[in-house]
């Protein structure tokens, strides 16, 4: 009997996986129809994008010399929306198990690419005569660098069973002393280990009320949230406007690799970078070989799936969690650092909710930090085009581009694009027999 009602207990999960890959595949298609019509169809038979691939602002290390193509907007456009059309009739058609999230993932950026060929067009609003390739990725890696910090930190905590929403506030945390401390030593280490210190402090406040008085992950999250915000206004009124010799600005230097700096469009982007790009790096290999290829990993893993299980064969549960939640913080704090390394002097509410947008990212991908990487990346993208494209004059409202990066986040938070499994223990209090 127990055998005959197992597969109609599946049944509605099977129909709920079967609708959001249906739903998946129709918006594959509606997208490549809407680069083919408004893209494709919508552009002039005569114009056409010229594609630079030299970088901008860089004193050394220039790359290799690519000459400029040129593309015919219209055809290019029509053929990538064709190709996602077809994409999505096959998703919708097949119904693929494995893989739909990967496709999703092409659409997007099939649509971002559309969108640039459309904004840098002749015979457009643009005034900027062409598109530089390798400036976008550039200012892409830079805000996929902050969002991998956050994503990382919420990888840690949460395979340990703690909901991290406070990744904005260690985020502000970060950049606030990381610009005090840049400006008064002229050392980014120091600012480092300041990141380090504020952010591990956050952490230890998150843990401290979860694990120790059992409050509600989320609405602790979300006050030191609201806190930092607060707080990194009033230090900027009282503090960093009367004295400005805290807040200089100071940008973060790149280190180009010999040799590897100098390959077209991958060298600028990957081997030309500052350290906390390839402190960022080290850290997705060590948490991703921690995690998943050491007995502490196996460990944490355990204590976010099922604590008493794991307290049963003598892990301690608190001890883990608070660890990781620290590390985590530590973590984010280091992201804000960065964030302050690249985008120059502090403002209040400058973070511009990417802490929540690098949730977003983690569940993308999965719990996990290659995924995570990996939606960093597309996320990335999507936020620095929303912050640039108005230099192409594109008639779209600059709020509504800001908005984009939100809608993913959205979409990805609310399951529509896929749901994914979080660890089981996730946000739920530990009682100790």
């Amino acid at each position: 009997m127990t055998d005959l009602a197992t597969p109609t207990a599946t049944v509605p999960d099977v129909r709920r996986k079967t609708g959001r890959t249906r739903v998946i595949g129709a918006i594959i298609t509606v997208l490549g129809a809407f680069i083919a019509a408004v893209f494709g169809i919508g552009s002039s038979a005569q114009s056409h994008t010229s594609v630079t691939f030299q970088p901008v602002n860089l004193s050394s290390a220039v790359p290799w010399h690519i000459g400029t193509l040129t593309v015919p907007t219209r055809i290019t456009c029509i053929v990538m929306g064709v190709l996602l059309i077809a994409l999505g009739v096959e998703v919708i058609v097949r119904r693929p198990a494995r893989g739909v999230m990967g496709r999703f993932g092409v659409a997007g950026v099939f649509f971002l690419f559309a969108l640039i060929l459309w904004a840098g067009r002749t015979f457009g609003p643009s005034q900027v005569p062409f598109i530089n390739f390798t400036a976008i990725l550039i200012g892409s890696a830079g805000a996929a660098m902050v969002l991998v910090y956050g994503s990382l930190s919420g990888v840690m905590c949460e395979r340990s069973g703690v909901v991290n929403i406070a990744i904005e506030g260690q985020f502000i945390g970060g950049a606030l002393i990381g610009t005090v401390l840049a400006s008064t030593t002229h050392s980014f280490l120091v600012a480092a280990l300041g990141g380090v210190v504020i952010g591990g402090l956050i952490g230890w406040i998150l843990a401290f009320l979860a694990l120790r008085y059992m409050s509600d992950q989320i609405i602790v999250g979300v006050v030191l949230v609201t806190m930092m915000s607060a707080l990194s206004s009033y230090f900027n009124l009282q503090v960093l406007s009367p004295y400005p010799q805290y807040n200089l600005g100071n940008l973060a230097p790149n280190y180009p690799i010999p040799l590897l700096s100098k390959i077209p469009i991958v060298g600028p982007v990957f081997f030309n970078q500052t350290a906390f790009f390839y402190f960022m790096m080290i850290l997705v290999a060590l948490v991703s070989f921690g995690l998943f290829k050491t007995r502490w990993g196996l460990r944490v893993r355990a204590v976010g799936e099922h604590p008493k299980a794991a307290s049963s064969v003598g892990i301690d549960v608190i001890r883990t969690r608070y660890i990781n939640v620290i590390l985590g913080g530590a973590i984010a704090g280091v992201g804000g650092v960065a964030f302050m390394a690249v985008q120059g002097q502090f403002q209040p509410g400058y973070t511009s909710g990417l802490g929540y947008v690098a949730l977003a990212a983690m569940i993308f991908g999965r719990w996990r930090p290659s995924g995570a990487v990996v939606a960093s990346v597309l996320f990335g993208i999507s936020v620095y085009l929303a912050d640039n494209l108005q230099t192409y004059q594109i008639p779209v409202p600059t709020e509504i581009l800001g908005m984009f990066p939100y809608f993913i986040t959205i979409a990805v938070v609310s399951g529509l694009i896929g749901r994914v499994r979080s660890p089981a223990a996730d946000g739920l209090p530990y009682h100790r027999d």
